[in-house]
């Protein structure tokens, strides 16, 4: 018989045509099928058919339960696989099979979902049915690539793998009851009723075309937003042969029997960006609360009788629900929601994930195959620890992190005898806590879960972890939903474990290889929030309002009329994409030939849009976010712009504007995220201080003053200052107070240009102190080989000296084979250090190394000098000169001219400026300070490059010291010194000079001044202030 396609202008609901049609089918075959996408559309059609009278003799079915039971009855006694086996299956599969034996595919859970998704559609097409193997009579497609081969090859290999344990395919068994159908159509098969279904898989084509050439009878009915699909599904029939008719089933269709009135004209909702969207969604809603209400206030007016019901349509509803719960249940409203949470976003997936790669990682650095740096400092770890299912607490995570992270030498035995103590240290704490403590029967694992999983016992892990959940209060999991959450991550864990115990093991699959596949693995999770008053927090035990949140495909099964008012949330393009589907699977099913007939997006859309607008007896919004939080333009969606269009052709004869959207702005920073959206709480405005401004009661102690012990009372004492910090002072105040008083700095131990420099000071501070033991004052030509095999010697023992160090102390700790060559790079470095310090400075022997000013009580502009200088070479005559190591390739930007000279650039003399200062100054501070600390006539203040191919000395000296020819032991390269030429400031002069102009920058400093250098100032050639900028925030608004 043919099949019969009519076009119906029903909704959800089952009109009295259909039933009529229905009960025809049942009158002439004895019995029906009724096939609909979902249960929830089959309860509607069998509550619908029984109160027309035409339920009796029909089988309510979804495509898949229907071939289950008719597999049931008619297959050859194997069991469907499902998803979750089909993955298992293709994992052990890939994960048994050698490197070679997968190319061209990878070996990634990317190509077992890939040929998970392939066995599903098109297994068939490929290996055939079980008959057809058994006979070895399988017509094998040629393969197009080397690619398309392999996944025969292991498609056929699941397909056998399937026979041996007795599963079969759903898209197998589809096809051989196909076959079994025109053989013999059974009673069952006689009559199928096919409504709301949006996509025929190739099985479900090929057994309803089966059902029509047998001898039964097919009535499709499709909506009329369907109608695009309608000539693509009768061109399927006829392409298996089947006659087919087409017609509209009748103009009283379109009255269901719930249905009263039209869908009212939906209100558009514009909101600026992300920061406004809770509070405009919560406003809407409560707005369709009140219209409810009757637009009356609380107070007075008499309440309705029942609360108001509002539906919320979301792409991302339990989202939706966590976002905005809270902001209802502030506004007297109640919410709830259904969320299927999966493995893979529960607490327990997600750190059971975490920690796995953490240590495959950890094993493959102590393998040799990878370097320590793609797992230290395993912040994982500290996330493990803080997470309720370890069962510690978050000051255990807190020292455990810190422990890590200063220190780049942590290996896999320490990180577990770290662990084994954090665990070590809760139990004990626990063991003698009070029995009024909620925690104290609660097991930590911090290291138990770790160690299992070091051991690949997976379930061991898992077992650990649902001993926590079982012990943990609700609370542990959150405030509002705790309750819920515990329970998933329960029934999660007893899942996960079941699945590796028992269904691996009747699989005959290794736990490996299912580990990485129980991410599919999900629960059912009702999640409800209570009213509450936002002064009293009390519940409210009588809401305004019920609002459920739920997906749109969910919306669209619903009856007409079920709620008040909807409220369509994030109607966007990335919520409701109009993309096919494509990629290998979609090649391979047209190659095939076993593709199937799927309503386009678009019309999809218009479809469930339409039916969930019918669910309100009221208002319709749809609401949307123009921006993201980067202000990038998010699109609407393709049906907010066709039922735009749609409104304002409506509203064509109306005032002009009336279907304008409301526009929502971010301006209100209180009522987007306070919860009660600011009601109740007093707002006062007060002006934000730029960092550089410090409080009158704030300057005495925190610039160049400090509190000598605890308490308001301690008497105020100097700060040692550093030559380093004054420098920075100098340069630029915003940055030294937030260099050196803020002090904002990363906790991790680094593998910088400052350790890098500490590790350069660390061995030249050691070579220099064993050159006198080695019968050696300083280097010269003569010793220089000698002394470059000690500074090999130096090298490696300080290298190894850096491994123990804490972070704190900056040390050099390569963990990687790149860090290891930047390591190894220094060395020639340091030889050509040595070879330019053997001709430099031959009077001078090294005499200070690492010199510390901070017990000599010397004053530099009239206050306490600190810090230390890295070098100070004096000669037979009591000169001295003062030398920083600067571990960068060129020192040239440390020469410093008499700047009593004119300075044809800028055109005027620079000393003639009362505020000069040369922009560097360390040195010179430290030249002036051993004058008085030391008594030293010191005649240099240099910078010594130690990196790159080039080595030089820099700075300010005497001329006395200036290079005159090459070799004369001398300051090599350095042509100006004081007085310059023309000039008349020597360097004795120059160090006063600077101190004057030092002392004017404290007397600043002390009376507060922290501002930003000024931009127009010669010092701001200098300097550029990166902590003061003017933002570039783009404000969005209506």
């Amino acid at each position: 018989m043919p099949v019969r396609i009519y076009t119906t202008n029903a909704g959800a609901d089952l009109s009295d045509v259909e039933a009529a049609l229905l009960a025809d089918l049942v009158a002439r075959h004895g019995r029906a099928v009724l096939l609909a996408p979902t249960f929830a559309e089959l309860d509607l059609c069998r509550h619908d058919a029984a109160v027309d009278g035409a339920s009796l003799g029909v089988d309510y079915k979804t495509p898949s339960s229907w071939l289950r039971s008719l597999w049931e009855l008619m297959g050859d006694g194997r069991s469907f696989v499902d998803n979750l086996q089909r993955q298992m299956l293709f994992s052990d599969m890939v994960a048994r099979r050698d490197d070679a034996d997968l190319q061209p595919l990878s070996r990634s859970q990317g190509t077992v979902r890939m040929l998970a998704r392939m066995a599903r559609d098109v297994l068939p097409g490929v290996a055939g049915t079980g008959a057809e193997r058994r006979c070895d009579n399988v017509c094998q497609p040629e393969p197009k690539s080397d690619a398309e081969a392999r996944v025969f090859e292991l498609l056929r290999a699941y397909a056998s793998g399937l026979d041996r344990r007795d599963l079969v395919e759903p898209c197998e068994a589809a096809d051989m009851m196909a076959g079994a159908f025109a053989d013999n159509l059974p009673a069952c098969a006689r009559a199928v009723f096919v409504r709301g279904v949006t996509s025929f898989a190739h099985g479900l084509l090929e057994l309803l075309s089966a059902v029509a050439n047998g001898g039964g009878e097919v009535v499709v009915l499709l909506a009329r937003e369907q109608a695009a699909m309608r000539e693509e599904l009768a061109a399927a029939f006829d392409a298996r042969g089947v006659l087919f008719e087409i017609a509209p089933l009748g103009e009283d269709a379109a009255a269901s029997k719930t249905s009263s009135k039209p869908t009212a004209q939906p209100a558009f909702i514009e909101v600026a960006g992300p920061h406004a969207r809770a509070y405009a969604y919560a406003n809407a809603i409560d707005k369709l609360v009140k219209a409810r209400e009757g637009a009356a206030p609380r107070d007075g007016a008499a309440a309705p009788a029942d609360p108001a019901r509002v539906l919320v349509v979301s792409a991302q509803a339990p989202q939706l629900f966590g976002e905005l719960a809270a902001r209802l249940a502030a506004r007297h409203i109640a919410a709830e929601t259904t969320e299927f949470t999966a493995f893979s976003q529960s607490i327990a997936g997600r750190q059971f994930t975490a920690l796995a790669n953490l240590i495959e990682r950890m094993k493959a650095a102590d393998e040799g195959t990878a370097s320590k740096t793609e797992w230290w400092p395993a912040p994982e770890l500290t996330d493990w620890i803080y997470s309720p299912l370890s069962g510690a607490d978050a000051a255990s995570a807190r020292t455990f992190d810190k422990n890590m992270r200063l220190s780049r030498s942590k290996t896999t035995a320490g990180v577990k005898s770290l662990l084994q103590s954090v665990q070590g240290q809760v139990r004990g704490a626990r063991k003698a806590a009070s029995d009024q403590n909620w925690f104290k029967n609660v097991p930590c694992v911090v290291s138990d879960v770790f160690q299992a999983l070091w051991r690949d016992k997976p379930v061991t892990a898992l077992k650990a972890m649902l001993a926590v959940a079982e012990a943990l209060p609700d609370r542990a999991f959150g405030g509002l939903d705790g309750q819920a959450r515990r329970q998933a991550e329960t029934a999660l864990l007893r899942h996960a474990i079941d699945i590796l115990m028992n269904d691996a093991r009747a699989l005959d699959v290794s736990q490996a290889a299912t580990v990485p596949v129980l991410d599919g693995v999900r629960t059912k999770v009702d999640k409800r929030s209570a009213a509450y008053g936002y002064e009293t927090y009390e519940v409210d035990r009588t809401p305004r309002a019920q609002v459920r949140f739920v997906s749109l495909a969910d919306a669209a099964a619903l009856r007409p009329n079920s709620y008040d008012a909807v409220l369509f949330a994030d109607v966007d393009l990335d919520s409701y994409p109009l993309s096919h589907e494509e990629g290998p699977l979609a090649t391979l099913t047209e190659e095939l030939d076993r593709g199937g007939v799927t309503l386009e997006p678009a019309a999809l859309l218009r479809v469930r849009f339409g039916r969930a607008m019918q669910a309100a007896r009221g208002s319709v919004v749809l609401a949307r976010v123009t921006h993201d939080r980067q202000a990038r333009e998010c699109y609407p969606a393709a049906v907010w712009t066709e039922l735009r269009a749609h409104a304002k052709a409506a509203d064509a004869d109306k005032a002009a504007g009336a279907a304008k959207a409301t526009c929502v702005g971010e301006g209100d920073i209180v009522r987007d995220f306070d919860p009660a959206a600011g009601e109740g709480l007093e707002r006062k405005r007060v002006a934000c201080e730029a960092p550089q401004h410090l409080s009158a009661e704030a300057v005495p102690y925190l610039v160049l003053r400090r509190r000598d012990g605890e308490g308001e009372d301690a008497p105020l004492v100097p700060r040692l200052t550093s030559a380093s910090q004054i420098e920075a002072y100098s340069t630029c105040p915003l940055c030294w107070f937030v260099s050196y008083r803020v002090k904002p700095q990363s906790i991790d131990a680094g593998f910088g240009n400052m350790e890098k420099g500490n590790f350069v000071h660390d061995v030249l501070e050691h070579l220099h102190a064993r050159l006198p033991q080695e019968g050696m004052e300083r280097v010269t030509p003569m010793n220089l080989p000698r002394a470059q095999e000690l500074l090999r010697e130096v090298f490696d023992e300080t290298l190894a000296e850096h491994a123990g160090k804490r972070g704190t102390e900056g040390p050099l700790v390569p963990l990687s084979p790149v860090e290891e060559r930047q390591v190894a790079e220094i060395l020639p470095q340091l030889e050509g250090v040595l070879a330019y310090e053997s001709e430099a400075l031959a009077p001078f022997v090294p005499r200070y190394l690492e010199f510390a000013f901070n017990e000599l009580k010397v004053e530099y502009a009239g206050w306490p000098l600190g810090g230390r200088i890295d070098r100070v070479d004096v000669d037979a005559e009591n000169r001295a000169v003062v030398i920083d190591y600067k571990h960068r390739s060129g020192v040239e930007e440390y020469k410093l001219a008499d700047p009593t000279v004119f300075d044809e650039k800028t055109g005027a003399v620079p000393a003639d400026d009362p505020r000069w200062l040369p922009p560097h100054t360390q040195t010179l501070i430290y030249a002036q300070a051993m004058r008085r600390a030391l008594d030293l006539n010191t005649r240099a203040a240099l910078y010594f490059s130690t990196k790159g191919g080039k080595p030089a000395l820099r700075g300010a000296a005497s001329d006395e010291l200036l290079e005159e020819e090459r070799g004369d032991g001398r300051i090599p390269g350095l042509k100006k010194g004081f007085p310059g030429e023309g000039g008349n400031m020597d360097f004795d002069t120059l160090l006063d000079r600077v101190e004057a102009g030092i002392a004017e920058r404290l007397r600043e400093l002390e009376a507060g001044n922290v501002a930003a250098v000024d931009p127009t100032s010669a010092q701001a050639a200098h300097a550029r202030c990166s902590y003061n900028h003017e933002g570039t925030f783009v404000r969005r608004d209506v």
